[in-house]
């Protein structure tokens, strides 16, 4: 994330939930080497309370959700935000594009890359901008996220989506835009 060439401020927030391992004391680190850099605790460890506590610590009117094993294309940041202005869409995204190492990881990548394996969701297999129903982790309008409520705690999993359908039954249509 530090190395998004986003002409915008930047800060990142990190969440960190309990662990036994050095995670909180290696994002510590990070963040006093670097201001934009602000941890903030997950007691629960689970991703949506982790999320909402994340959210609740920024500042920027544009959120930009990126989990732990995850890495983004450089220009990222730049042309998420971009399309949010262009179109208008309350998150917009990419693809996740699923990589690994050694013969069992690298199956499963292209499993996760296939209509056969994962099913057709463009923010898998790709495809062209445009309305959709969800996006790969999303890059966010913040007064979008405030208007929803923020995740959902009961969703321990899919939170991709869960925002979509709960935006979506509220403004009795679809949300998101399309992968970029």
């Amino acid at each position: 994330m530090l190395a998004q060439d986003y002409p915008g401020g930047l800060e990142i927030v990190l969440a960190v939930g309990p662990s036994s391992d050095r995670t909180r004391e290696v994002a510590d680190g990070l963040a006093e080497r670097d201001p934009r850099i602000v941890v903030v605790d997950n007691p629960s460890g689970r991703t949506p309370d982790g999320l909402n506590a994340a959210v609740a610590a920024s500042h920027e009117d544009v959120v930009v959700r990126m989990d732990g094993h995850g890495e983004l294309s450089p220009g990222y940041v730049r042309r998420a935000v971009e399309l949010l202005e262009e179109t208008g869409a309350a998150n917009v995204g990419g693809v996740m594009l699923a990589e690994g190492t050694g013969t069992l990881q690298q199956a499963v990548a292209v499993a996760m890359r296939s209509p056969l394996g994962i099913g057709a969701a463009r923010f898998h297999v790709g495809g062209a901008a445009g309305p959709a129903e969800t996006v790969y982790l999303g890059v966010f309008r913040r007064a979008w996220l405030e208007r929803v409520g923020g995740y959902d705690p009961t969703f321990v999993r899919a939170q991709d989506w869960e925002s979509s359908t709960t935006a979506s039954a509220r403004r009795g249509g679809r949300s998101g835009s399309a992968p970029s």
